[in-house]
């Protein structure tokens, strides 16, 4: 019998309270990443689908008239976009993964670790693709503009840097997570 769990009474298995609290907190974050996977989607749908939008908003962004951008330029932008979007995507189902693990004690082990390392690294590429396509997409925005007019903007934002520490931290947790794997498995061998 496991430490968390008391004798059966009836059909119904007892759980310590804090599994209980703690896989309802799974749950909401299931229900949290694939909203903001949603969400995220849709903005960039929203962004790049509109062309008018684009051009007024991203032209006044650097200071270029974009009124001659052909729908092929703003699509190859979109695409970088979907690219990062993928990533974002992979970090969720990993971390959906970790998730039904966590909630089921007897499963915390190299399969639990794997999957929020792969979480961590998936979102880690996502911010890294996101950072280093600004400046293209800049320039596939501008390339029907003469050569001296073609733009390669990068700008890091504020959001961003929360982004990096996020990654950032979900990496640390998964490394603190693996270990804490490994020295419980050592102990068990002692046991």
């Amino acid at each position: 019998m496991h430490t968390n769990e008391l004798p059966q009474s009836g059909t119904e298995v007892h759980q310590h309270p804090a599994l209980r609290k703690l896989q309802r907190l799974a749950q909401l974050m299931r229900l949290l990443s694939a909203g903001y996977a949603a969400w995220v989607l849709w903005n960039i749908l929203n962004w790049w689908l509109d062309a008018d939008k684009v051009k007024k908003y991203f032209g006044d962004f650097i200071h270029r008239d974009l009124s001659a951008m052909a729908a092929p330029q703003r699509f190859a932008a979109l695409a970088l976009d979907l690219i990062a979007w993928t990533l974002l995507l992979l970090a969720v189902l990993q971390c959906w993964k970790f998730l039904n693990d966590l909630g089921q004690p007897a499963r915390w082990g190299g399969a639990a670790a794997r999957h929020i390392s792969l979480c961590a690294w998936f979102a880690i590429a996502c911010e890294v693709v996101t950072e280093l396509s600004r400046p293209v997409q800049s320039f596939f925005l501008t390339m029907h503009l003469s050569v001296a007019e073609q733009v390669w903007k990068w700008n890091f934002r504020t959001m961003d840097l929360l982004a990096v520490l996020l990654c950032l931290s979900l990496l640390m947790f998964a490394y603190v997570f693996t270990w804490t794997m490994e020295v419980a498995e050592e102990n068990r061998s002692f046991v």
